[in-house]
């Protein structure tokens, strides 16, 4: 994997945010997958989730920091998204620390897709930041909530929800 491929996509995607909004350019949901997955950080491939069970993934490997609310249902339903927003810390004493805080792209009752493409463009950025510097350090500290989060915003974007 190319060091700077988390970063260089989500300088793609916010580059091309408006024209993605209006749907003059195709959201690339392939792309985020791949990085997605190229972290390891999650126990399977991110479309593995879209599937799932709410009750399922908070059993086996939510780090509860989503707001599940109808465990019955898929995770595809799910309203909350985590933001990873900020990082601080000393990589070179393995001291990374990440921030978090939710957003929600259904907040009004209706879909608004610029909540979804922000969540997976700017955590895409400090996840990108992190993983240039210290790649096993942020398998350590990312947390699962936040990766499948970026996977369920590119999933909504590409399915239009």
């Amino acid at each position: 994997m190319e060091k700077l491929e988390t970063v260089k996509l989500a300088d793609d995607l916010a580059t091309n945010q408006e024209s993605i909004l209006n749907q003059e350019t195709d959201f690339d949901a392939e792309a985020v997958y791949q990085v997605i997955d190229n972290l390891h950080v999650l126990h399977h491939p991110i479309k593995d989730y879209f599937e799932m069970i709410q009750d399922q993934y908070y059993e086996t490997e939510s780090d509860h920091k989503l707001t599940l609310i109808n465990l019955a249902n898929k995770l595809t339903d799910l309203h909350d998204r985590i933001l990873t927003n900020h990082v601080d810390g000393y990589a070179d004493k393995d001291e990374i620390n990440l921030t978090y805080n939710h957003e929600d792209p259904y907040e009004d009752g209706f879909y608004n897709k610029s909540v979804d493409l922000h969540v997976v463009v700017y955590s895409l950025k400090v996840i990108g930041a992190v993983e240039a510097i210290a790649p096993k350090t942020l398998q350590e500290v990312l947390s699962k909530d936040a990766v499948l989060s970026i996977g369920l915003a590119a999933h909504a974007l590409a399915s239009n929800a």
